[in-house]
Order: structure tokens, then sequence, then C-alpha cells
């Protein structure tokens, strides 16, 4: 497809914000996403069938599914016996895994079956495990790292190396625009881009690369960081990839709003651009974000 092409990078609800803002801009979207959560259904997948956990993904999905029924369908959750806490897309994804034999195989073909309007691809298809050194310490596994009470000094994939999905890859040195976040900054977006070659794509990748900062702090995993903070975290772990703008909420959500203290811009050139992007719920609101990300293109 030609036109202008986005990618987002990150996981879960934050990278699904960016998905449905590219939607009201871009011609082609991809998402390269996280496949380290090990909490809920995602966990329970991964430890019963060997499977790369499915959540973060199928929320991708949705976020570009046009059909309301299908979406809702992947993301209804069962609520008593056998299946409680399982989605039907978790479940449809590990069953075309079970099917095929092969992770991104399935994810396409749940994909298509939605009939998404992009393409959303693990950065992996391995298994594997976030972990953290913290103050004090060492913490495994992603719900362990997202509760940390303690300040996360690194983190770290468990094996370090897994190799990346090609298609991934290929996604994100193709792009005009890589997106990166919001959503949990650890524990999705940078454990995005600790696949080795994710994270070296996106330094060679010639595209226009925005950061898109969370609206608000998350209790445990980024206690006390500002803005600067959220950028120090994601530059320490990609080799302080080239970044040309950070996008950061203004005005401050009261109480636990990010503090922008980032100033006008930074050393390296990235603009530091202040707008209300935020929903009513402290989230971010898809079109004031695709406002915001069209303006940089």
């Amino acid at each position: 497809m030609s036109g202008f092409k986005v990618v987002g990078i990150g996981g879960g609800h934050g990278l699904a914000a960016t998905l449905r803002a590219a939607r009201l801009y871009a011609d082609d979207i991809s998402a390269v996403v996280t496949v380290a959560d090990d909490g809920g259904s995602s966990g329970r997948l991964t430890r019963e069938l060997g499977v790369p956990p499915p959540g973060d993904i199928r929320n991708c999905m949705v976020a570009l599914a046009d059909d309301a029924l299908l979406a809702r369908l992947y993301q209804h959750r069962f609520r008593e016996g056998a299946l409680t806490g399982h989605t039907v897309g978790n479940l449809l994804i590990a069953a075309l895994t079970d099917m095929t034999g092969d992770f991104a195989v399935a994810v396409e073909e749940a994909g298509r079956l939605l009939e998404i309007k992009g393409r959303v691809l693990p950065a992996t298809t391995r298994l594997v495990r976030l972990g953290a050194h913290v103050q004090g310490g060492t913490v495994t596994g992603q719900v362990a790292v997202a509760q940390s009470s303690r300040p996360i000094h690194e983190a770290y994939l468990d094996p370090p190396d897994p190799p990346a999905h090609p298609g991934a890859v290929e996604a994100i040195l193709a792009a005009d625009q890589i997106v990166l976040g919001p959503g949990s900054l650890f524990t999705s977006l940078i454990a995005t881009l600790l696949v080795p070659q994710i994270r070296d794509a996106l330094i060679e990748a010639p595209a226009s690369k925005v950061f898109v900062c969370n609206n608000r702090i998350q209790k445990g995993e980024t206690e006390g960081f500002t803005a600067s903070a959220h950028v120090a975290a994601l530059a320490s772990h990609t080799n302080s990839a080239r970044l040309d703008a950070i996008v950061v909420q203004s005005p401050i959500l009261e109480p636990d709003g990010v503090l922008n203290d980032l100033g006008g811009s930074l050393d390296g050139g990235a603009r530091v651009v202040e707008a209300d992007v935020s929903d009513r719920i402290g989230g971010h609101d898809a079109a004031k974000l695709a406002r915001v990300l069209q303006s940089l293109r």
C-alpha cells in the first residue's frame, strides 16, 4: 500500500489509542507489539499451552477493526466456569497457533478474520520473560515489574536476544512516522524495544520518531517519574535512539499527571509538544492525538 505509513510500537491499551489516532490520518498502519505479558488470561495461556501471550495483540487488533460486533466478540471475557478470565480473542489466537504451529501466522489469520485495517505484528514469536534490576535487587515477570515498589533501574528480557518477527522489522524500516507509546513505560514500550533487532531497526529507520508520553504516572512502575525521566528511561534502553518530537499532556492532570520538565526542545533536537490530548478519564483521546501526530508528519 502506498501513502503515509505509520508504525506504532508498544502494547496494550496505550498502543491501541495510538492506532485509533493513526486511523484518522494514516494510509498504512502497523503495530509492533510486546509479547512479555505474564498476567491474566495471556499468562495462563502461555503457561498452559506454551504460546506467546496474545492479550496486547488482541487489543491492538480491536483498535484497527471496523466491525463493532466482531470487536466486542474478540473482547468478550468469560465470567464463570473453567474459562473465567479468558477472552474470546485470546482463545482464538491460541487455537490458531495450535492449528498452524506458527504464532505469527495465527496473529495474521486472527487479524484477517476481524478484517482489521492494518497489520498487527508481534515483536518476537519466541517465549520471553521480562525482568528488571530495581533498587536493592531484581524482579522477574511483567506483573512483578509493573507492581514493583522499588525504583526500576533497567529492564531486560530472558533470553536477551530473541529474534524479531521479520515483518515487524520491515514495517519499522519502511515507516514514514514511528510512534512510541503511550502505555506502560517498562512493561509495554521498553519491553518491545528490548528485542535487539526491533531496537536496531528503530535506530536505523529514517522515519520521523515521536514519543507520546503517558498522561498519568503509573503507580509502582513510574512512581515519581517526570517527563524527562520517561525520556531518559527510553534513551537508556535504546542506545539513545533519535527522537524528533515528544508529546506531553498539557495542562497537567491532577492529582497524578506527569510533570513536563523538558522545556521546549532537547539537546538532540527533539521538539517538545505540549497539547491537550487527554480523554475524560485521563487516557489519550484518539481525535486529539491524531491532530498532534498529523501535524508532526
